[in-house]
């Protein structure tokens, strides 16, 4: 049943290209509405829109879902609860699809809210102290975006109808409430802390949640409202975040040690280039960087699942070497997908990669705005580097893999679509979607900082991890290299002020309402005080003087009552 499910995705998702190629070549799309309710001169409708994008976009997470599934099968095959695994996983695939066909911003809310809530059940999964940590770090960063999206809807009102894609303008503060929402669910700075935490999730959940289609939905948001951004002038503050992100997802990358953390923070990097792309105005160059890195990156951890998988649940990066001996085939694979992240020519990631930093090199920009995006292309090569000379390489620094067997036709069926994607998406959609209607035209200088700085990245990474490798163990020299491992503090940031502050809440509160005065005078008081009375009443009724007295107050009684 899981397979002819996972069989129907992925035809699903050739009918959804085929369609984009029709839509493409005609150059229409289709648009759907009908109103629900209305109410003065406003009214709620539902709207659905197909176009080019959103049918590529559907393709994209039909055919990652129907591998993620067959994938599925082999690596939760001891698990108990997998029917309600792949329940919360389609609820997911489809709260997705509402997200990506809806151009109105109150149907929107529904896939949105369906995919924080189904997220947060498949993070839990395991239902352990880890999870729970992450889930609720994890669901708390993007209800942040959950209020954004509510209060631009009260704003939108306004202007009696929220379809974004007709809208030639808006407000400040809806574009600054839009952005907020997408830098949650996207994981930008400053909310960057979830995405790591949340690889407590099974690694077929971090495969297509956490890599290729929940933290690309406020990407995909802002390339829908891309043209009311730029006019904004919100970009500007954008661009910044982008390449901050980049940055601190790439040097934190080249510390860790966990080898999906490592993927997650390569991930959250690739999504910083992805804001800067739209914050330059190329939402085209964003979605073609979206889809192929969507292809490469959940391939890449489907073979580190794999990876994890066979080594009995060890994640540790340093334990994993050999690889390439013990598993050719899939070796090969995470060999050329590392490639394909690190923008190895005519690969998935060079097509959208060069062309982007290509533009970007060609526009005016601030000196340290460049700087810093050349940096964060080094840094990617360099973490990509480490992670192929550890797990492939034939030195160890803890143990190896050499336990690990080649993979079986489940992973290797379900491997084989996205791996093609991953070495030939980027020459399809490149050719059939995104002509570029000018070239691209640099200076010999310009040229060769792309190939200069991601050839001096990985020599550096690769001189440094053959001579001077490091004991791990031994912990951080100083500060400055701890909070470049641990992301700027964020996740202590995101997590310790808060909890400390309610945790020390909850222990004040405890000792004066609980244990302290209130409860004495309160209601465990009153209880004692009435209780006391009840049985200072009950020892009187069977004293006999009481008896005697009760019964001669009686008989005055009536006898008053008689004289008068």
């Amino acid at each position: 049943m899981y397979s002819m499910l996972s069989l129907g995705l992925v035809l699903g998702s050739l009918l959804s290209y085929g369609l984009a190629v029709f839509m493409a070549l005609v150059d229409s799309s289709l648009f759907i509405e009908w109103e629900l309710f209305s109410f003065n001169s406003g009214s709620v409708v539902m709207s659905l829109i197909f176009d080019w994008m959103s049918l590529v976009f559907l393709g994209s997470v039909c055919l990652i879902s129907g591998s993620i599934l067959k994938y599925s099968i082999y690596y939760m095959s001891s698990e108990k609860n997998y029917l309600r695994f792949v329940i919360i996983l389609m609820l997911f695939v489809m709260s997705m699809w509402f997200l990506i066909i809806s151009p109105n911003m109150v149907s929107l809310l529904l896939g949105w809210d369906g995919l924080g809530l189904s997220s947060y059940a498949l993070v839990i999964f395991y239902q352990s102290e880890s999870s729970c940590n992450a889930g609720m770090l994890t669901v708390l960063s993007n209800r942040i975006g959950d209020v954004a999206i509510l209060m631009s809807i009260g704003l939108m009102s306004f202007k009696g109808g929220w379809s974004y894609v007709f809208m030639e303008e808006a407000s400040v503060s809806v574009v600054v409430l839009v952005c907020l929402a997408s830098m949650t669910k996207s994981a930008q700075v400053p909310f960057s802390a979830w995405l790591p935490a949340a690889m407590a999730a099974p690694t077929p959940v971090s495969a297509l949640v956490h890599s290729s289609t929940l933290v690309t939905a406020g990407v995909y948001l802002l390339i829908r409202f891309n043209s009311i951004l730029m006019q904004s002038g919100v970009s500007v503050w954008l661009l910044g975040v982008g390449v901050l992100t980049m940055l601190m997802a790439g040097l934190n990358a080249n510390l860790e040690t966990d080898l999906k953390k490592v993927v997650a923070l390569s991930t959250l990097s690739q999504l910083g280039l992805m804001v800067m792309t739209l914050s330059l105005g190329l939402p085209e160059l964003a979605f073609f960087h979206l889809i192929t890195h969507a292809m490469f990156k959940s391939t890449l951890f489907m073979c580190v699942g794999f990876m994890i998988h066979s080594m009995g649940g060890y994640q540790d990066s340093r334990m994993m070497s050999g690889l390439v001996m013990s598993s050719p085939f899939l070796g090969c694979v995470f060999s050329l997908t590392n490639m394909a992240l690190a923008g190895f020519p005519f690969l998935a990631g060079f097509y959208s990669k060069d062309v982007i930093l290509e533009v970007t090199y060609n526009m005016e920009h601030n000196f340290l705005l460049l700087v810093g995006v050349v940096l964060a292309t080094g840094l990617t090569m360099a973490y990509s580097m480490r992670v192929l000379y550890l797990s492939s390489g034939s030195q160890v620094m803890l143990g190896s893999c050499s336990s690990v067997e080649d993979a079986d036709s489940t992973v290797m069926s379900s491997v084989a679509g996205l791996f093609l994607g991953s070495v030939a998406s980027g020459y399809l959609v490149s050719w059939v979607f995104m002509p570029l209607g000018s070239s691209v035209v640099l200076g010999s200088s310009e040229k060769g900082y792309t190939l200069g700085v991601s050839f001096i990245g990985g020599l550096v990474m690769f001189f440094m991890l053959s001579v001077f490798t490091r004991d791990y163990k031994k912990g951080y020299s100083g500060g400055a290299e701890m909070s470049v491992s641990q992301m700027l503090f964020m996740p202590f940031l995101s997590k310790g002020p808060i909890s400390e502050g309610s945790l020390e809440f909850g222990a004040e509160s405890f000792k004066v309402n609980d244990s302290g005065w209130m409860e004495f005078y309160g209601g465990q008081g009153a209880r004692k005080v009435i209780l006391l009375v009840s049985v200072s009443l009950q020892a009187a009724q069977r004293s006999v003087m009481v008896s005697f007295y009760l019964v001669s107050v009686l008989l005055v009684s009536l006898v008053c009552l008689s004289l008068l």
